[in-house]
């Protein structure tokens, strides 16, 4: 029997970033706001990230829509 490996939270709201960040996809963004409003998240690690990929700016728009919510 095989293994299944699946995506935390955290990754699945990296994933769909990455789409909004790359690719300025709003849909992308939006789904990333759903997950991380159903589910806990870290957020350290989400914004080093996307300081690594030169996105901070975009985290912060993820991330003022978060708490607006």
């Amino acid at each position: 029997m095989g293994s299944l490996k699946l995506l935390t939270p955290t990754d699945c709201v990296k994933d769909r970033l990455s789409a909004f960040f790359h690719w300025n996809d709003a849909q992308a963004l939006e789904q990333a706001l759903l997950v991380a409003k159903g589910h806990p998240i870290d957020l350290d690690n989400i914004k080093d990230w996307a300081i690594d990929e030169k996105h901070l700016h975009k985290f912060e728009q993820f991330l003022k829509r978060l708490q607006s919510t």
